[in-house]
């Protein structure tokens, strides 16, 4: 049946390509209305149009019209139809008459249900003769396709002209008491026109963007008739729906996923039944495109974060009908209900939703370049039901990047600070046998290396392990954070140990830890600021990356400022002190301030007391240590501790509330 199928079809579309079908349509092509030219994406809105005479019909009336291009466009080749125009069946109505010549009947029974091209010249309007089927079937309206071109293919599918509206549902409709209404020439698709979308078809192999707005139009049946996912009334960026099988014995079920893409090459989309609401134990059904934009259906199923191909690639599914439209891609296909593999799900049972894109290489789905979209609770797919959209955001993702945050933008930035610029404070004193500033430093530093490594730890147990990122396109420079994120918390680890060996402060080889000590912790920290804005870029954090980058950005210049500020205050106190020394006691009983440029002085400092004594060449003096206990430096890390707590703070904010959209 596939090979008969795959036949009919090559000798339609030769056929088709030289003089249209001089003997006979295939069935295939009335159904879909689609020539079988190379792949197709979009040029822009239809150039052409359906002009007819009349918005009414009675049982057996004859309605005339016109096939044109308001533009001039020539076309070679048409075929028109006149369907219900709910979309509730494919079937057409009616019979169309030969008025003109280059136009002969195709289609249905006694091949007068369709109206198409003689042969493949050029047109400027075409002339059609319709009449209506003897019994009312409802509102109706003309569906055209319209090939432009052979050489570059080009045609245009699903051009609609106004409604016909039935004199035996519409009787308020004037011409369906005996008065005629004003001719329509428009070919807008009606607003109720709730299942089809004009769509506008030529081959390209260029990869192509998104237009920026477009969105797809939300189904008005959506939760009547069929089930929708996620719920977008103002217009969606995918769409997933669902027949449920109510009149189909063996419980297969038909999905149609729309989708727009930033490329219609080389990529695959995907609709998961998954009984977890991850990515692990999900059953797959994948869109591909290849580099020439052909579309198939693939089969596979996950395990952990592995996508796996069923042994037949195509378990359990049929393709019924796939395009690309621009950035658009369209894929239409039969799920059964149930197959002969423990991991393909029954449809029967209640089951998430996943909605995912990636790239598709070498024959296999690459993984996903954002976020798979899940929807909030199981779906019954016996249902006509609409489910909202859930959060996915991990929180062990939420819990890794918040500890990083707390670790580098809090404890780090006020540890470093105290060790560097306020040693000078309270520097008489001690807190558990250590002055003041050492201990804060300590406490801080340790505080964050104990927040790196749970951070580390949590994210490993996300993933599974080490875990490359799925970069959105555009921002593959999200791919060294894992890398970056081992090397922080090395060096991290790497400088308390480092400590633990440190020589005596009047060792000989001090200096080599002190530089070694330095360079460590602020490479660390360095890398680790960076790491971070690489990281509120990532998809799986769902973070708002503009509003994040600003903070951060905030955070870095408040931080260079304040160290700049207190680097030189304290050289500038530094070389006053350097020139004099207060004496006290001396042999007059007197204080005097001298300059010790003044004569040459002899002395030992003992480093251990507070009062040093210093020989001179006649007298012994006791030396009274200066304090630079000044309110400038008190004030100046009040200030940067509060500003350093609020940048955190606003961070964790931003990734606790951080919340799965149904954008994709």
């Amino acid at each position: 049946m596939d090979y008969l199928f795959l036949i009919t079809i090559l000798l339609g579309a030769m056929t088709y390509h030289v003089t249209g079908y001089p003997t006979g349509a295939p069935i295939v092509a009335c159904e879909q209305m689609r020539p079988y030219h190379p792949p197709t994406t979009t040029t822009g809105e239809p150039p052409f149009a359906i002009k007819i005479t009349q918005t009414f019909y009675k049982p057996g009336s004859e309605i005339k019209g016109t096939i044109y291009s308001p533009t001039g466009v020539l076309f070679r080749g048409f075929l028109i139809e006149a369907r219900l125009q709910d979309a509730s069946s494919t079937d057409p109505y009616g019979t169309f008459s030969v008025i003109d010549s280059n136009t002969q009947t195709q289609c249905g029974m006694g091949s007068k249900q369709g109206l198409t091209h003689v042969s493949n010249t050029n047109k400027t309007s075409v002339n059609f003769s319709w009449t209506a089927p003897p019994a009312s079937v409802g509102d109706i309206n003309f569906r055209l396709t319209v090939v432009e071109s052979y050489n570059v293919s080009r045609y245009w599918l699903r051009i609609f002209s106004a409604v016909l509206e039935d004199c035996a549902k519409h009787i308020d409709n004037p011409g369906c008491d005996g008065h005629t209404t004003p001719p329509n020439t428009g070919s807008t698709p009606p607003s109720n026109q709730s299942t089809e979308s004009t769509q506008h078809m030529t081959t390209t192999t260029q990869e192509l963007t998104t237009t920026a707005g477009s969105k797809i139009p939300y189904d008005a049946q959506c939760g009547k008739t069929i089930g929708c996912f996620p719920k977008c009334p103002s217009g969606c960026d995918f769409l997933v729906s669902w027949q449920p099988p109510l009149t189909n014995r063996n419980g297969d079920i038909q999905f149609d996923i729309k989708m727009m893409v930033q490329q219609t090459t080389s990529l695959w989309v995907a609709v998961g039944l998954s009984k977890t609401g991850k990515m692990d134990k999900t059953s797959v059904a994948a869109c591909v495109t290849n580099e020439a934009q052909a579309v198939d259906i693939l089969s596979s199923h996950n395990v952990d974060h592995q996508n796996i191909p069923y042994t037949n690639p195509k378990l359990g599914l049929t393709l019924i009908h796939s395009s690309v439209s621009g950035s658009e891609i369209s894929c239409s296909y039969v799920r059964q209900r149930s197959a002969n593999d423990s991991n393909f799900w029954d449809l029967s049972e209640l089951l998430y939703l996943v909605v995912g894109t990636g790239p598709f290489l070498q024959g296999a789905l690459q993984p996903h370049s954002s976020i798979p979209v899940v929807s909030k609770y199981r779906v019954n797919f016996s249902e006509a039901s609409v489910p909202n959209t859930g959060d996915t955001t991990s929180s062990l993702v939420k819990l890794h990047a918040s500890l990083m945050v707390i670790a580098w933008v809090f404890f780090s930035s006020v540890g470093v600070l105290v060790a560097r610029h306020c040693k000078s404070l309270v520097e008489s004193e001690t807190m558990c046998g250590v002055k003041y500033w050492f201990a804060i430093h300590r406490s801080f530093m340790l505080c964050a290396a104990l927040c790196v490594i749970i951070a580390f730890v949590v994210i490993f147990i996300e993933v599974g392990g080490y875990s490359q990122v799925a970069a959105a396109p555009g921002k593959a420079f999200t791919k060294a954070h894992p890398i970056l994120g081992i090397i922080v918390t090395a060096l991290t680890v790497l400088n308390p140990l480092m400590a633990l060996i440190r020589p005596a402060p009047d060792g000989e080889y001090r200096f080599l830890f002190n530089w070694a000590h330095f360079l460590v912790g602020t490479s660390a920290h360095i890398l680790a600021v960076i790491t971070i804005f690489i990281g509120v870029n990532i998809t799986k954090a769902n973070v708002n990356s503009n509003v994040a980058m600003a903070v951060m950005g905030v955070y870095v210049g408040v931080f260079v400022l304040v160290h700049l500020a207190m680097e030189i205050y304290n050289k500038r106190q530094s070389s006053v002190k350097s020139g004099y020394i207060k004496f006290n006691n001396m042999a007059d009983s007197s204080s005097t301030t001298i300059s010790l440029q003044m004569r040459s002085i002899y002395y030992s400092i003992h480093q251990n007391d507070n009062n040093r004594s210093i020989k001179t060449s006649g007298s012994s003096v006791n030396v009274q240590k200066v304090e630079s206990n000044t309110p400038f430096l008190q004030r100046v890390l009040v200030i940067h501790v509060l500003l350093m707590a609020v940048a955190a703070f606003v961070m964790v904010y931003l990734i606790a509330s951080a919340t799965q959209t149904d954008q994709l």
